[in-house]
C-alpha cells in the first residue's frame, strides 16, 4: 500500500469513527441511563454534523439540537421514548432517507415504504397524483385527482404546520410536501382518517386500517411473456434480497429469445443493496460501463471532497441484447432509483414513468454505542454520470399513472417505446 493510500484510509477512518459502529461487537448491553442517553445524543449530533451528506444546506437544525432537545433527552428513559427524541430531530432534515430504524411503536412510518397515496400541494390543496396499486388507499376507492381536505380532524394546512417544527422554514414547499407525505403515511400504531373530495367536489370520510396491507404476488419477482413476444419481469420489493439475483437469472434464461424486455421497478419502495442492483444490470452489458457517481463533501477537510464513478461489470452466461424498457414511479425508491439512472447512463434501457421517490444519497446504518439505537443517514451524495443528482433525475419518458379506471398508462407507454 502506498503512503497516499494509507493516508486516505486513515482520513476515512477518522471521518467515520465518531458515528459508525456497524459491527455487533461494538455494542455492549443497551444502557438507557441518563449518562448513556446524553453521550449517545452527543454522538448522534456530532455524526450528523460531520457526516451527513447534505450539510451544506441553508438550514442546519443540528446546530441547535443539543440545547433544544436537552430536556427531552433527560426525560426519555425508555428505548421507545429515546428513539422518539432522535426521530423528532431527524424529522427536521425533511429527508425520508434519514430515519431511526429502532421500532418506536408510535413512530411515523417511512415513505415510500408505507406510503399508499402520493400527493402534491397545489396552493393550499393536497391533490393525489398517484395511488399505490394493491394498497388500502386503492381498496378504499381513493383515485388520482382526489383532494385531501382534512387529515384526522385538522385541515391539511393546519396538520402540515403541526408536523413541522419552528426550527425550520414552514413555508418551504419541499418541507411542506415532506410533511404532507408523512401525514398521509401515518403513524405505526394509528388508523388513518381522511376527508376526501373527488373531482366533482363530493366529499366523504375515509378510514384506512391500522394494519397496512399491500397486495403483491409471492416471491422475489414474477416473469411472463406478453403478446408480441415481449418479456416482463416485475420485482416484488425484493432488491434487498440476495435471492433476487438467481431468480432474475432464471427468469432471464426463460425470456432470452424475446424481442424486448420490460423491467418493472414500480414496487421497490424499500430500496435494497447494491450487489443485487449490480447483479441485475450486469446481465445487459458486454463490457464494463459507468453506473453512477459518488461524492463525499468535506472529506476529512472542509475544502476537500471525494468523488468516484461506480462501474457495472458484465456477468452471467450471456448478455441480453434486445431492447429494454424500465418502468418507474413514486414507489421506485433508493436502489431502484439507482438502477434507473444506471440503465439510462449505460444507454441500455428506456426509462418510462413518473418522478421516483426522490430519496437522496447513499445511507449508512449506525448503532449508537451506549443505547444500541439504530440510526440511518445519507453519508454520500449520488449522481447520474451526467452530473444530475439522483434525487432530481426525471425519467426521459414521463407518464403519470393517473388513470382512475385501473388502466396502466405507464406499462402501455413502455410497450409503445419498445
Amino acid at each position: 500500500m502506498s503512503r497516499k493510500q494509507a493516508r486516505a484510509l486513515r482520513i476515512s477512518a477518522l471521518i467515520l469513527a465518531q458515528f459508525m459502529c456497524l459491527e455487533t461487537w461494538c455494542l455492549g448491553a443497551p444502557d438507557f441511563s441518563l449518562a448513556a442517553r446524553e453521550a449517545d445524543f452527543k454522538t448522534f449530533v456530532d455524526g450528523v454534523r460531520d457526516n451527513y451528506a447534505y450539510r451544506d444546506r441553508a438550514e442546519k437544525p443540528w446546530e441547535t439540537w443539543p440545547a433544544r432537545y436537552r430536556t427531552t433527552v433527560d426525560s426519555a428513559s425508555s428505548p421507545e421514548a429515546y428513539a422518539a427524541v432522535l426521530e423528532a430531530a431527524l424529522d427536521e432534515l425533511h429527508d425520508f432517507h434519514a430515519e431511526v430504524r429502532s421500532r418506536n411503536p408510535h413512530r411515523w412510518l417511512p415513505v415510500p415504504t408505507f406510503a399508499d397515496i402520493w400527493a402534491e400541494l397545489h396552493g393550499e390543496e393536497a391533490v393525489a397524483v398517484a395511488v399505490r396499486r394493491g394498497s388500502d388507499a386503492e381498496r378504499a376507492g381513493i383515485v388520482p385527482g382526489d383532494r385531501v381536505i382534512r387529515i384526522g380532524s385538522l385541515p391539511v394546512r393546519t396538520a402540515i404546520a403541526e408536523r413541522l417544527t419552528p426550527a425550520v422554514d414552514n413555508h418551504d414547499l419541499k418541507a411542506r410536501t415532506w410533511a404532507l407525505l408523512s401525514l398521509l403515511a401515518g403513524r405505526a400504531d394509528e388508523e388513518r382518517h381522511f376527508t376526501i373530495a373527488d373531482r366533482n367536489g363530493r366529499s366523504r370520510a375515509v378510514t384506512l386500517p391500522l394494519q397496512r396491507r399491500f397486495e403483491r404476488t409471492p416471491g422475489t419477482l414474477t416473469s411472463t411473456i406478453l403478446p408480441g413476444n415481449v418479456g416482463l419481469i416485475r420485482f416484488n420489493n425484493s432488491l434487498g434480497d440476495q435471492g433476487t439475483v438467481p431468480a432474475f437469472d432464471a427468469a432471464l434464461e426463460r425470456l432470452a429469445s424475446t424481442r424486448g424486455l420490460v423491467l418493472d421497478l414500480r414496487d421497490v419502495p424499500s430500496g435494497g443493496v447494491s450487489s443485487v442492483a449490480l447483479g441485475i444490470m450486469g446481465r445487459f452489458i458486454q463490457t464494463e460501463l459507468p453506473y453512477q457517481r459518488h461524492r463525499i463533501p468535506h472529506y476529512g477537510q472542509v475544502d476537500v471532497e471525494r468523488n468516484w464513478i461506480e462501474m457495472v461489470a458484465p456477468r452471467g452466461p450471456f448478455a441480453y441484447k434486445a431492447p429494454v424498457v424500465l418502468l418507474v414511479d413514486h414507489w421506485t425508491g433508493s436502489i431502484g432509483e439507482g438502477m434507473a439512472i444506471g440503465f439510462d447512463a449505460m444507454r441500455r434501457a428506456r426509462v418510462v414513468g413518473s418522478p421516483m421517490a426522490h430519496l437522496a444519497g447513499a445511507v449508512e446504518d449506525v448503532l449508537l454505542p451506549q443505547t444500541g439505537v439504530d440510526v440511518a443517514i445519507p453519508t454520500e451524495q449520488l449522481y447520474h454520470v451526467n452530473g444530475t443528482p439522483r434525487e432530481q433525475w426525471i425519467p426521459p419518458v414521463q407518464v403519470e399513472d393517473a388513470a382512475a379506471d385501473g388502466s396502466d398508462a405507464i406499462l402501455t407507454r413502455g410497450l409503445a417505446e419498445l
